[in-house]
């Protein structure tokens, strides 16, 4: 979707859009553009549903998952 800035710096969202995720978001900064995440209403409970989904691992081995993954990235 192509939406535009105006001069005071709103951007326009469709409305079914807004109705999905209405309430707080995080802006980021990224090397492409702007990123919008939507806060999550309980960040507790995100995280716990986030924790669920992590395959049955010590905290060793899943640092040393991501550190060989971000070096098969670079």
């Amino acid at each position: 979707m192509i939406s535009k800035i105006d001069s005071k710096g709103r951007v326009y969202i469709p409305k079914g859009m807004r109705k999905k995720f209405t309430g707080d978001v995080y802006l980021v900064e990224t090397p492409e553009g702007i990123l919008i995440i939507p806060k999550p209403k309980d960040p507790i409970k995100e995280l716990e549903q986030i924790g669920k989904k992590l395959p049955e691992k010590s905290i060793e081995e899943l640092k040393k998952d991501i550190i060989k993954q971000a070096l098969e990235e670079l």
